[in-house]
C-alpha cells in the first residue's frame, strides 16, 4: 500500500508541474509552493503556500490545482490547503526554476564557480573556504603555514602580501600559482 501511495504522489507532483504561475511563468512545483501532498484513498490533500500573501491568483492557482491533480485517475477528490508557514523565499524554488527567471548567474557567482582569492583577506578565512588553498600556498614558499596552530593564531590577521613581505617571496610568483589553479585573484 505505502508503494501505491509514493506512485500517486509521484503522478500528483507530474501532474502540478503544469500548472503554471501566470506571473513568473515557472510551473508551481519548481516555484516550491508545494508543501506537502497527503493521499487518504482516492481523496489527495495538497497543501501550498504563495509567493506573497493576499496574491491575486490565489483562486486561479487553486483551481488549476484542483484540475491538475484530479487528472490522475485514482483520485476523485482534491482539497487544497493554504499555509503560510515555513513563509515562501526564493530559496525553494529549484535551480530550473532560477535559472528560468535568469537568477541562475548569480547564484553560480556565489558558488564555488568562481573561486576567487582576495589579498586583504586573512589567511585563516582563505583557507576555511578553499581546501587546496594551504597547499598552494605551501608549494609557493610558505612553509611554516603547515605548522600546527598558525592558522588559528596569526592566520587570523595574516594577509598573503603581509606573509610574503616577512618570508620574502615573491607576490607575482603567488598570484600565478593561484591563477594556474583556476582562482581568479583581488589585489
Amino acid at each position: 500500500m505505502k508503494e501505491e501511495k509514493i506512485k500517486l504522489v509521484d503522478q500528483i507532483m507530474t501532474a502540478l508541474q503544469k500548472v503554471i504561475d501566470p506571473e513568473l511563468q515557472v510551473d508551481i512545483v519548481n516555484l516550491g509552493l508545494i508543501y506537502g501532498i497527503d493521499i487518504d484513498g482516492d481523496k489527495a490533500t495538497i497543501q501550498m503556500t504563495l509567493t506573497i500573501s493576499g496574491c491575486p491568483l490565489s483562486d486561479y492557482l487553486q483551481k488549476e490545482i484542483q484540475k491538475a491533480v484530479l487528472s490522475v485517475p485514482e483520485i476523485k477528490t482534491c482539497i487544497v490547503q493554504l499555509v503560510w508557514y515555513p513563509v515562501w523565499s526564493p530559496d525553494r524554488m529549484t535551480q530550473a526554476a532560477k535559472a528560468q527567471l535568469g537568477m541562475q548567474e548569480r547564484i553560480e557567482d556565489k558558488e564555488e564557480n568562481e573561486k576567487v582569492i582576495d589579498f586583504s583577506v586573512p589567511i585563516k578565512k582563505l583557507a576555511e573556504k578553499y581546501p587546496d588553498f594551504v597547499q598552494i600556498m605551501y608549494d609557493c614558499g610558505f612553509t611554516r603555514i603547515k605548522i600546527p596552530g598558525l592558522l588559528q593564531t596569526v592566520g587570523r590577521v595574516m594577509t598573503i602580501p603581509l606573509g610574503a613581505q616577512a618570508m620574502k617571496i615573491d607576490l607575482n610568483k603567488v598570484k600565478m600559482a593561484f591563477e594556474e589553479k583556476g582562482y581568479k585573484v583581488v589585489e
